[in-house]
């Protein structure tokens, strides 16, 4: 299948995110040299594509967070001419970008393979095996403008939860092999394991999500809205990798590259787990009052079984012989798994996908816009914005040329956004103006476009049909004095 473009894919973003984003986004140039902090798991890292940096987020080679030169906050960031912190690491948890000072949570029971979770914020060890010098939300500031996260996959367990799916065939004999030989389950499907807490104490994942993960991810939410006050923040959610609806024939083994070593029951639960933790993803950004950009129904047509899909399948090998594994392959399950770097992520299609989504909605969160295309002196205009300080006080302007014409002030509220109305002045001269937002303490400033017309008839008609009526109104006046001379001389007839 021919691959979409990336203008075709942010064109398509830009309608499924923003709705009719030329209205409500900020003008180009408008965002350039803001900062932005971008957070989060190998997903916003791009882990998987070529090449790594050896300095970011700290330096080493390698350092262990596999953050690709073009993952989607880079290519965000070149998009919008923003200026970025990339923090992001693979196999980073909620602990590893950090919690308020003071929070803990209690240590989860996590059945095998579930990795334990720290009962506080914690400098992340990279599969590299080097430390972090600090957590993730260290970037952030009240300098912050705009901060992309995702986070929580690998606080539930998943790259562990598809390792413990893995089978050899779909045969009726056939069972998830980590789970049969390792953990000694007798299961035939992941479903049987990780949705019974009742037989397999701390496997159940949708306790771990609601009980353990949820309040972590609530808690780095906390600690993003307390260190950047003055950001927008955009929470983006993980992509689908399963589909909906599955069978057996979506199966292939391990000895293919980009394999999908998974039963069609195997594969349905993962998509249920997967929606989980996006629903729960959006329920903490809309607590919060972030941004949520939704991937999950732009991925729907383009999962691990479809014939173009934008994630990276299962390239792999039974590791029973070593404590180690190849070069260019990561262990997984205490190394009974080597799995090839970028399984089971968004490939390079993928991340296009999650660069156009994300690069729509922030151009969207930032904007001025005015309510009307036309208006007459005198006319009131409602006018909205976005993408300011909380609490600011915003200067409307009204401008042409090197001429300014002051329109009033506004508050921002506490998502940094405003509805006022204003008048346009008298002596507004007659053509194509912009209104302007200032923020008075963040210098951010917006526009849209308004053109000022003669009158009011002429900004809801425009000039043509003007003519046109007033023509018809000569028009009506000559057949009224008609009418008025022809009544006089029928009386004067008939009086004589």
């Amino acid at each position: 299948m021919r691959r979409a473009s990336w203008v075709s894919l942010l064109a398509l973003a830009s309608l499924a995110v923003a709705g009719a984003v030329p209205a409500t986004a900020a003008a180009p140039g408008e965002l350039d040299g803001l900062e932005y902090v971008s957070l989060g798991d190998s997903y916003s890292a791009g882990f998987g594509l070529t090449p790594y940096s050896s300095t970011s987020p700290f330096a080493g080679d390698p350092n262990g967070c596999y953050q690709a030169h073009a993952n989607y906050p880079h290519n965000v960031a070149s998009a919008l001419k923003l200026d970025l912190t990339d923090q992001t690491c693979s196999g980073a948890i909620s602990a590893n970008l950090g919690y308020p000072s003071g929070a803990s949570f209690p240590i989860p029971v996590s059945a095998d393979p579930l990795p334990e979770l720290p009962p506080g914020d914690q400098l992340q060890v990279t599969l590299s095996g080097m430390t972090a010098p600090e957590l993730q939300i260290a970037g952030l500031s009240a300098d912050t403008d705009v901060v992309t996260l995702a986070i929580g996959g690998n606080d539930l367990g998943f790259a562990d939860i598809a390792t413990a799916c893995i089978r050899e065939d779909v045969d009726s004999d056939s069972v998830p092999l980590y789970l049969y030989y390792e953990v000694g389950a007798d299961v035939s499907n992941c479903a049987d394991y990780f949705g019974n807490d009742s037989t397999y104490l701390g496997a159940d994942l949708f306790t771990r999500l609601s009980g353990d993960v949820e309040p972590r991810i609530q808690s780095t939410f906390d600690a993003v809205k307390q260190l950047a006050p003055n950001a927008q923040v955009f929470v983006v959610g993980y992509p689908q990798i399963a589909p909906a609806s599955a069978t057996d024939a979506c199966f292939s083994s391990m000895d293919n590259d980009n394999a999908v070593p998974f039963s069609g029951t195997d594969i349905e639960f993962i998509n249920t787990v997967e929606g989980a933790l996006d629903a729960t993803l959006q329920s903490q950004a809309e607590a919060h009052g972030f941004h949520f950009v939704s991937s999950w129904a732009s991925t729907a047509n383009n999962t691990l079984c479809s014939n173009d899909p934008w994630i990276s399948g299962l390239t792999a090998y039974v590791n029973l012989d070593s404590s180690t594994c190849e070069a260019g392959y990561l262990p997984e399950a205490d190394a009974y798994v080597c799995v090839k770097l970028g399984a089971l992520h968004p490939n390079e299609q993928g991340v296009e996908n999650l660069t156009a989504l994300t690069t729509a909605a922030v151009q969207a969160a930032f904007h001025v816009s005015a309510s009307v295309d036309e208006a007459a002196r005198g006319d009131a205009v409602d006018v909205t914005g976005s993408g300011f300080h909380p609490g600011e006080t915003v200067r409307l302007e009204l401008r042409l040329g090197g001429v300014t014409l002051q329109l009033g002030t506004a508050v921002a509220d506490a998502s940094g956004s405003f509805s006022t109305s204003v008048t346009v002045p008298a002596s507004a001269a007659v053509g194509s103006h912009t209104v302007h937002g200032v923020g008075l303490e963040s210098g951010r400033s917006f526009s849209d476009t308004l053109s000022v017309v003669r009158t009011a008839a002429l900004a809801a008609t425009g000039p043509a049909d003007a003519t046109a009526a007033v023509l018809l109104g000569f028009g009506l006046l000559g057949l009224g004095a008609a009418s008025v001379l022809a009544a006089r001389t029928g009386r004067r007839r008939s009086n004589s």
